[in-house]
């Protein structure tokens, strides 16, 4: 949520800008602001705040809608807290899998362990996960 709230903070201020909104308006009165792309500095940089806002809109709309564990021909896609982006790896790579608290599972790669957040999942499918996972790494 604060991904998209950025986002949309920052995209709002961008076009603001660009289309001499209340915001510009209001800056106008304490700095010297004149036509929008008159100063190609400032038109680059109000482009740079408007493509770094879609960016995070378009992160934080991506982990809306994709699942929290997802496994697909031999890969395992997981999202957690310290990646913006899913993290994909093969499931023969998994060294093992646990439900270390309540909510979280972790699954240790042979290269980093990453725990993911599993409150709203149901425990049925989490055993699932881990009986796939524990079947694959048998054969």
């Amino acid at each position: 949520m604060p991904t998209l709230l950025g986002g949309l903070v920052l995209s709002y201020i961008a076009i603001d800008n660009m289309l001499e909104g209340p915001l510009r308006n209001f800056l106008k009165d304490y700095i010297d602001l004149k036509e929008f792309g008159s100063n190609i500095r400032e038109e680059g940089l109000f482009y740079l705040i408007l493509g770094l806002g879609i960016f995070q809109i378009i992160i934080a709309l991506q982990s809306f809608i994709q699942p929290v564990i997802e496994i697909n021909n031999g890969r395992i896609a997981i999202r957690t807290k310290e990646k913006s982006l899913s993290v994909v790896k093969d499931v023969y790579e998994i060294k093992s899998i646990e439900i270390i608290e309540e909510d979280i599972l972790r699954l240790v790669f042979e290269d980093v362990t990453h725990n993911v957040f599993t409150k709203h999942i149901n425990d049925e499918e989490i055993a699932e996960v881990i009986k796939f996972v524990s079947e694959s790494k048998e054969i």
